[in-house]
């Protein structure tokens, strides 16, 4: 709802979807990386939850989204089997933004795409 409501705010319906697959493909990897991601945790695991953040940019003709999570290791895209469930994650960031990577950050990473917004040409 953050990202759908914040770029409808912004006028930047044209890429919503693609900022929701992307925040989602970011924020899945994130909860991999530092997250309990057993389906029914105990409150050990529980008490080891780690902060995830999500930030969006507004540029002028591109947002950025940033995901940030406390796992130092930079993400690597896997080559995923054909019959994989999982591990296409980055690949489809790749595809759909104009540019991603990620940089250190104090704890840990931040994760970062770029979309740039079509306009439609009667504006």
């Amino acid at each position: 709802m953050f990202v759908e409501t914040t770029l409808a705010k912004w006028g930047a319906t044209p890429v919503i979807d693609d900022a929701l697959l992307v925040v989602s493909e970011l924020v899945t990897n994130s909860v991999k990386a530092t997250g309990v991601t057993t389906r029914d945790p105990n409150w050990a695991e529980l008490g080891e939850l780690k902060l995830i953040s999500v930030r969006l940019l507004g540029l002028e003709r591109s947002i950025m989204i940033e995901v940030w999570d406390v796992e130092s290791r930079e993400p690597v895209a896997q080559r995923a089997d054909f019959n994989a469930e999982s591990g296409r994650g980055l690949f489809l960031v790749e595809a759909i933004a104009s540019r991603w990577g990620s940089r250190p950050a104090r704890p840990g990473k931040v994760v970062w795409a770029e979309l740039l917004i079509q306009h439609r040409r009667d504006e």
